[in-house]
């Protein structure tokens, strides 16, 4: 199915007042009322609306072969990772659904996990659009701890190039995204504080 252009709706709107008047002047032919003057409306209204229609069809036939449709657009869709798929350790706003989907444009697969080692702190942010993906200027943030120390979180399964692009986009300045080893055994990409990178 193909949309029609601006100038093609044009014609078509233009066309159907066109017809309207037609159809009023035929009607008025038929009824055939006279003023004063002796002037027969009806004949007014019909050669104005042949009128019309005629001139309607012809700059209708100029604007429709000049705007040809609007073929639908292909929706663009990334190409899968040819590459093992991304694995990226949350530990904060990564893990919700409003944020998931204004990133990726949906929900991906998410399995809780821990990382041992490191500790949770606070940032405040300051960029505005992460303030209104997130709904807050608090964000958690990961430090070097002891051995003992693990943090709880969520593992999301990344299928394309473009969505670990997307986090890295997401995450401000005070992130940096480094590899590590999950207490699964699993190895996913994390953010932790610059300066404990």
């Amino acid at each position: 199915m193909k949309r029609l252009s601006p100038g093609q709706r044009w014609v078509l709107g233009l066309g159907a007042f066109a017809l309207v008047c037609l159809v009023v002047g035929i009607i008025g032919l038929v009824v055939g009322r006279t003023d004063d003057s002796g002037v027969i409306w009806g004949s007014v209204l019909g050669v104005v609306g042949l009128l019309h229609l005629g001139l309607t069809g012809l700059a209708g036939a100029l604007v429709w072969t000049a705007s040809p449709a609007i073929s639908r657009e292909p929706v663009e869709r990334p190409a899968a990772v040819v590459s093992p798929t991304h694995r990226v350790f949350s530990y904060g706003t990564l893990r919700q659904p409003l944020v998931q989907e204004s990133l990726f444009g949906e929900h991906v697969p998410t399995e809780p996990d821990g990382l041992p080692g490191w500790r949770l702190d606070w940032v405040r942010i300051t960029d505005p659009d992460v303030i209104r993906t997130s709904g807050s200027d608090r964000h958690p943030i990961l430090r070097r701890g002891s051995s003992s120390d693990v943090v709880e979180g969520s593992v999301l399964t990344l299928g394309y190039e473009w969505h670990l692009r997307a986090v890295d986009d997401y995450e401000v300045a005070d992130y940096q995204r480094i590899e590590v080893r999950l207490a699964s055994g699993t190895t996913a990409w994390v953010y932790v504080a610059a300066e404990d990178a």
